[in-house]
């Protein structure tokens, strides 16, 4: 609990988008016609939406891939989120699990009022907790541990997506013994510990 860090989701890992897709009660296609207002356009990467359009994924220069849809009307944004805000947190929270899964951890999922939390318990002790918000964007925060040793949660963090912030607090120089831990507190929407 010694350190918060923010993270925004990228679309680049094909196991979190697919576990995504199929979550959503969507099919992934490959190389398929993507349904536009203005008719179809075929695309490398197409999610097949019910309804009038679909949304089609775009390889970038860096790997990641950006979604284009239709958005006229609402039919695309009433199925994964206006600009894919809900495919976005879905992807979020699939790639969490698939992390968390691939080093072992104890996996499991909490609906909130406005996120998804997605707690990954090491078998060393302590866990880390993954606020999956619309959009993409992540807080991830280590439970039950003190000092430097919430670090080794930092490449998982780092696997998730573009770290946007990464802040220590006070606890990060006590040593883990030092003090019990204490009840994680909310400033601006962001979580600490303390």
């Amino acid at each position: 609990m010694s350190h918060f860090t923010q993270v925004k989701s990228q679309i680049e890992d094909m196991e979190a988008l697919r576990a995504t897709i199929a979550r959503m009660g969507f099919q992934l296609l490959e190389n398929a016609q993507c349904r536009y207002y203005y008719g179809t356009e075929q695309k490398s990467l197409v999610i097949k939406l019910p309804g009038k359009y679909d949304a089609a994924l775009e390889k970038q220069a860096d790997g990641s891939y950006s979604i284009v849809a239709d958005w006229y009307d609402g039919h695309v944004a009433k199925r994964i989120g206006q600009d894919g805000e809900i495919l976005l947190q879905m992807y979020a929270v699939e790639k969490a699990k698939i992390e968390g899964h691939k080093r072992g951890f104890m996996v499991t999922e909490t609906q909130g009022e406005d996120h998804i939390l997605v707690t990954l318990r090491d078998p060393k002790g302590g866990a880390l907790k993954i606020w999956c918000y619309l959009g993409g964007r992540s807080v991830c925060q280590p439970d039950g541990i003190r000092g430097a040793s919430c670090m080794r949660f930092y490449d998982l963090e780092k696997a998730l997506g573009a770290v946007e912030e990464h802040h220590k607090n006070g606890d990060f120089y006590l040593k883990d013994e030092d003090q019990k831990v204490q009840i994680k507190d909310t400033i601006n929407g962001r979580y600490f510990c303390g």
